[in-house]
């Protein structure tokens, strides 16, 4: 058992609940794999693209997957005059952790509702899972168009939104490149020039064929891939807050292996306490702190995955423009909005777009923050966050844009 005075931010972010149980992973009491039963869902192939591949999306899932689930944590604590209940997970290949403040314990009929949804869009968004949306949709690129859920056109419209804004350096096509570097994973490894050629040729965004009114998604090249690994936990994360609130529950933390998502106030206080993550240091060392109300916080940096080789660290943010990860001297960038997908897409939009461009884009856009943590240890901070960030680390120094 550990005890932290702040809330912190890990794999992006570690957080602690203040003066409660660490819900890190060390707290999950059970093992099964997350990602071990798969849903088969089988369609006859098609060579002509008038053929629409049908899915089974609108369903409830008829297939019970294996979750690697805690039983609740309990906490009375006197400072939030709450009782805190806690469950930890293992989904969507990241640590999970949902606390509800509430004068009383939660049920588990909630958290079982909870991580059942967390189960639904894993099952629907992974593109490593046969016969999800998202994996059929990629196996049937140069095929025939999927129909697919109004999540999956959602997620994919704010895809291309972003890649718009960062001129196709942020691209949701990237899949070929991802899996080319397999950053994160036992294959990863620095590919050949001719490798990222070869890959970036099927990477185009704007090749995407989104049919709303058909709900279908088209990837009209053969081996064209769709990520929404940018995109969907942030996009989970505000589809578990509206269930909470649904519930009734007036406060909470969520937590998606880092994107962190306040539900409403703290009990007792006006604002969460957020610690934001040294990049050069220990998941569990803080270098700031942000006080926030009903906001979510999401990073992203070069420390999240990667691999060094000939002294060279590569990262798992690749620019889609260049086929390599990004080398631009940050070493991180927060996020901070009100909606988790907005951070979550932003973060990664942003940390490609470089300091000067990624500081006056989020400039312009109305209640979202930012704070840029640059290799030579300075920090910026943009003005909606000016007051709400406290700098607590001696090795890094906050400088204002030129």
């Amino acid at each position: 058992m550990k005890y932290k005075k702040h809330l912190l931010l890990a794999a992006s972010m570690l957080f602690l609940l203040s003066g409660c149980t660490n819900l890190s992973n060390e707290g999950t009491t059970t093992t099964t794999n997350g990602n071990a039963t798969e849903i088969n869902q089988t369609t006859e192939d098609s060579s002509s693209n008038d053929s629409v591949k049908e899915t089974n999306s609108s369903e409830e899932p008829t297939t019970k997957h294996n979750i690697s689930r805690s039983e609740s944590t309990i906490k009375n604590d006197s400072k939030t005059n709450s009782i805190i209940t806690s469950q930890n997970s293992f989904q969507i290949g990241t640590y999970v952790v949902l606390s509800i403040y509430a004068d009383k314990q939660v049920p588990d009929r909630v958290f079982d509702d909870l991580f059942n949804l967390i189960d639904k869009y894993e099952y629907m968004i992974s593109k490593s899972i046969q016969g999800t949306e998202l994996n059929q949709v990629n196996e049937n690129a140069g095929i025939a168009p999927v129909k697919v859920s109004d999540d999956i056109i959602e997620m994919i419209k704010l895809g291309i939104k972003y890649a718009d804004v960062s001129k196709g350096k942020f691209d949701i096509s990237v899949g070929p490149l991802v899996d080319l570097w397999g950053i994160g994973t036992d294959s990863a490894h620095l590919p050949t020039d001719a490798e990222i050629k070869e890959k970036m040729a099927l990477v185009d965004y704007k090749k995407i064929v989104l049919n709303e009114s058909e709900h279908t998604v088209f990837l009209p090249e053969k081996n064209m891939e769709i990520d929404l690994g940018a995109i969907a936990k942030g996009y989970i994360a505000d589809r578990l807050k509206e269930l909470i609130q649904k519930e009734g529950y007036e406060s909470a933390i969520i937590n998606l292996g880092g994107n962190v998502l306040t539900v409403g106030k703290k009990p007792n206080s006006d604002n969460w306490n957020i610690g934001v993550r040294n990049p050069e240091s220990d998941a569990g060392t803080e270098m700031g702190i942000l006080k926030l109300t009903d906001n979510s916080i999401v990073s992203s940096g070069v420390y999240e995955r990667f691999f060094i080789k000939d002294n060279v660290r590569y990262h798992h943010i690749i620019n889609a423009t260049t086929g390599y990860p990004e080398q631009n001297n940050m070493l991180s960038v927060s996020i901070i909005s009100d909606r988790s997908v907005d951070g979550d897409s932003l973060s990664t939009t942003v940390f490609l777009l470089g300091l000067e461009e990624g500081y006056k884009y989020i400039e312009s856009l109305d209640g979202i923050g930012a704070v840029f943590i640059m290799a030579d240890h300075s920090v910026y901070v943009t003005s909606a966050l000016k007051d709400k960030f406290t700098l607590t680390s001696k090795d890094y120094t906050i400088k204002e844009m030129p």
